[in-house]
């Protein structure tokens, strides 16, 4: 399943959400319409509560929205069954949740290359992706090591490798650094930019750390269910990076 170039990497249109709580119907999403293009790297970010972790969930497949559509790589995700939604979730889209799940009696490679596994590729092809990518997070050092014997920074540098195994379509980040200290945090978004730029993946994240907006090309803000900024970020790292060189040539 190739990416249509010429589709957004999703698209969502007119989503609401509403949960049933005993006889109230309690409204969450207000009806969502955006569009994130194929290499973006966009931040989802607002207060708690105000819907962004519940949007996610919708796009990710796991949460059914109440109305709307929302269409990944030209695909009416929520038209599909269950096992569809569940078996493109695990090739398609990377994730990187803010607490990492891991099986312990394995190894930090064998973790990682638990999706190839589950996706019918043999062992020894995904042990093979997986060394390929625990070197790309500077991480092959620890390879042996159990994952609960690591830093939660270097945990979340695997959680990372384990989300492009499969070559997604794009990767979605659920506060991937809310459990860390800044400097981790930052290691972690260092190498989520990287990979960005050098990969060309798109990438959703959300995030309540506005310290953080400047790795993000987009910034999409949300206050109580609804959308009230979609912004190109010119203060990201890239122009921030261009203007220091301008500066330099100039003097």
């Amino acid at each position: 399943m190739e990416i249509n170039k010429n589709q957004a990497a999703i698209k969502i249109q007119g989503v609401k959400k509403s949960f049933q709580v005993g006889n109230r119907n309690i409204p969450v999403l207000f009806g969502i319409d955006i569009e994130i293009q194929k290499g973006d790297f966009t931040m989802l970010v607002g207060p708690s509560g105000c819907g962004k972790s519940t949007l996610m969930h919708i796009i990710y497949g796991l949460e059914e929205p109440t109305e709307g559509k929302v269409i990944v790589n030209g695909n009416d995700i929520w038209s599909k069954t269950k096992d569809w939604r569940a078996d493109f979730r695990n090739q398609k889209i990377g994730f990187i949740p803010q607490q990492p799940f891991w099986i312990k009696s394995l190894s930090v490679i064998e973790n990682i290359s638990i999706p190839a596994i589950i996706s019918g590729k043999s062992f020894h092809s995904a042990i093979s992706r997986a060394a390929k990518l625990i070197e790309l997070v500077g991480m092959e050092k620890w390879a042996d090591y159990r994952p609960f014997d690591l830093s939660g920074g270097q945990q979340q540098k695997i959680a990372l490798a384990r989300s492009l195994l499969l070559d997604p379509i794009f990767l979605i980040a659920d506060e991937p650094t809310g459990n860390l200290d800044r400097k981790a945090g930052e290691d972690l978004l260092n190498l989520v930019y990287n990979i960005n730029k050098q990969f060309k993946i798109t990438i959703l994240m959300v995030t309540h750390d506005i310290d953080q907006y400047k790795y993000a090309s987009r910034i999409v803000k949300m206050l109580d269910g609804k959308i009230i900024a979609d912004d190109i970020n010119k203060h990201n790292l890239k122009n921030l990076e261009e203007i220091k060189n301008n500066s330099s040539t100039l003097s």
